[in-house]
């Protein structure tokens, strides 16, 4: 698992709203991840899964989803309500995975999903085109 061309510009807002594109992304993707009508195509849920096991995971996930045709998908974090602390993990971890690393060449933008889709505990997640 190589890394990709072009990292995706990440930011992080006061709120926990994070969100991750291409610097090519144009503003109406950014806004359909989003909005709360989104209707995802797969979704890929990671808890109970370690850091390493869940970067492979969702790197599996978005390649198989883009080889498929798909566009919107949903990735699952969860909140962290069941680590220790109570403090999220693998949230971190899969922002950095779909903006700099291996599954980041199948990703065009993500955004913390709408709340009917998960809020901070899940990331909505567009892929690039076949």
């Amino acid at each position: 698992m190589g890394k990709p061309a072009e990292p995706l510009l990440v930011e992080r807002e006061g709120n926990g709203i994070i969100t991750g594109r291409r610097a090519s992304t144009h503003a109406s993707i950014l806004d359909s991840l989003e909005d709360p009508r989104l209707e995802v195509e797969a979704e890929c849920d990671l808890h109970g899964l370690t850091k390493q096991e869940a970067e492979r995971e969702v790197f599996r996930f978005v390649q198989q989803c883009q080889r498929d045709g798909k566009r919107w998908v949903r990735v699952i974090v969860g909140k962290g309500l069941h680590s220790p602390n109570g403090k999220a993990t693998l949230k971190s971890h899969i922002v950095t995975a779909l903006s700099r690393r291996s599954p980041a060449r199948f990703v065009l933008a993500f955004r913390t999903a709408p709340q009917r889709l998960g809020g901070t505990g899940a990331l909505t997640v567009r892929l690039a085109d076949r």
